[in-house]
Order: C-alpha cells, then sequence, then structure tokens
C-alpha cells in the first residue's frame, strides 16, 4: 500500500500526497514535540540570562553600598574662632562667642 501511494504521488506530481493518515500524524505530533522542546530550552537559556542580569546588578548595588559606606564625611562646617562679636540679639553690644556657642558675657560696643 505505501508502495503504491508513493509512486501515485510521484507520477501525479504531488497531488496525491504519499503518507496515509498515521504517518501524518506521526509526523505532526514529531514536529510538535520537537517545536515545545526548543521552547523549553529557549526558556531556561532566558531565565539563566535573568538570573545573571540580576545577580550582576545585585553585585553592583553591593559595591556602590560599600563605597558609600568608605566614603569619608564632609567635614563640619568651620565656625568662628572665639572672641567678641556683634551680638545678635543686640546691637548696642558685642558678646562672647566661645567657638560654639553663645555666653552671657558683653561688653559695650566701643
Amino acid at each position: 500500500m505505501g508502495l503504491i501511494r508513493k509512486s501515485m504521488s510521484l507520477t501525479t506530481g504531488g497531488i496525491i500526497s504519499y503518507r496515509n493518515k498515521d504517518e501524518r500524524v506521526a509526523k505532526y505530533t514529531k514536529q510538535t514535540r520537537n517545536a515545545a522542546r526548543a521552547q523549553v530550552a529557549q526558556n531556561a537559556m532566558v531565565l539563566e540570562n535573568q538570573r545573571k542580569q540580576i545577580d550582576a546588578a545585585d553585585h553592583s548595588n553591593v559595591r556602590e553600598e560599600i563605597r558609600d559606606m568608605r566614603a569619608t564625611a564632609p567635614a563640619p562646617a568651620a565656625a568662628p574662632p572665639a572672641g567678641f562679636y556683634n551680638d545678635p540679639e543686640d546691637p548696642l553690644v558685642l558678646r562672647w562667642f566661645d567657638g560654639t556657642q553663645w555666653t552671657s558675657m558683653t561688653k559695650p560696643l566701643d
């Protein structure tokens, strides 16, 4: 039966298919199975690439955090040296600034 069908396919120029129904089903099943396997392999590669990118991004974030931790803190703003300065509350007197805070010591403006 298979030989007759194949010879008919050749003599009719392919109008009559040389495969019977069971052969067609087997061929389509094999193609579907192979396509599914290829899709699974492709998905596995995509997931692996995503995992590597996430690991690389996480690693760079950790490096940035370490660099930020090692960064030196900015120097505090230098306060003026200790001495008499114009009183911020009374413009007619000078008030003593001890380098960190205003004291109660005052003297009249010269």
